[in-house]
């Protein structure tokens, strides 16, 4: 029952709760957990900056009964989110909850994250906890803040999901990564995709990184932090990039005939992107 519900909320409910989530994002997470579950990793889950919920519940919907899920967000405290990055509202969250799950394991913390110890957080889950997401303030201060305390109430096998670090509109993310490691850490970054980074234990980063392969996506291995780590693209393939992949084609791209279709094809290709 549980899984019908996240595949649901994956392929259509998810539209109707208000907030980000790009494609490629849950369906890297949910790959993420089944390797947790395979590995007996144990432990709920956690989110700094819920928002009106619309990650939570794919979150929520990954943990078993036994496991908590820790919803994190100044709420009625807007005063204090200064910088506008989302805007959280505890009755809509609530909602949106109820309709795509339940509320049974939900345990909720409204007030500012730098507030928060990695102890309180695994006092709040009942224990380390294997899926925290981190998506509240955006400036370097808070983002490094947001970082330790995630680290420090990491499950064993746990994984960390950062948002925006490489979105342009929110360079403080980026700048509290790198401030936040430049000091030696036991998590290390081993995916980025969909507008998330992703860091875990550096002895489980390998099979991680594996189990996502398979999404339908762009991929590179690039070097991020000192570590190597997988890049994966969500945007749809071009046309030119659908046909590549084509065997009949690959078989005779480079005979005469589809050499001047090749050279046709990018000769003309401007003229449909202006």
């Amino acid at each position: 029952m549980q899984d019908q519900r996240l595949y649901s909320y994956i392929r259509a409910g998810q539209r109707f709760v208000d907030g980000w989530l790009r494609p490629g994002a849950a369906q890297s997470i949910v790959l993420i957990s089944d390797v947790q579950r395979r590995a007996n990793v144990s432990g709920g889950a956690a989110e700094i900056g819920v928002h009106h919920g619309k990650l939570f519940i794919v979150l929520y919907l990954l943990c078993s009964d036994e496991e908590r899920a820790v919803a994190i967000d100044l709420f009625s405290l807007q005063h204090l989110n200064f910088e506008g990055s989302g805007a959280g509202d505890l009755e809509r969250f609530k909602k949106n909850l109820i309709r795509h799950a339940d509320t049974r394991h939900l345990v909720i913390h409204e007030g500012d994250s730098t507030m928060l110890t990695a102890n309180d957080l695994v006092r709040l889950g009942n224990g380390p906890l294997r899926l925290i997401s981190i998506d509240g303030g955006h400036t370097p201060e808070i983002t490094a803040h947001d970082l330790g305390t995630a680290e420090g109430a990491l499950a064993d096998g746990g994984i960390i999901i950062l948002d925006d670090c490489f979105n342009e509109s929110f360079p403080g993310v980026a700048e509290g990564v790198i401030r936040f490691f430049s000091t030696p850490r036991s998590i290390v970054p081993f995916a980025v995709g969909a507008g998330k980074t992703f860091f875990c234990h550096p002895n489980y980063a390998r099979q991680f990184s594996d189990a996502l392969r398979p999404l339908p996506a762009k991929i590179a291995e690039r070097e991020f932090l000192g570590r190597e780590v997988l890049c994966l693209e969500f945007s749809p393939p071009t046309l030119a990039e659908r046909i590549g992949k084509i065997q009949a084609w690959r078989s005779v791209k480079d005979l005469p005939p589809a050499r001047l279709m090749r050279r046709a094809y990018h000769s003309m290709r401007p003229l449909f992107h202006k």
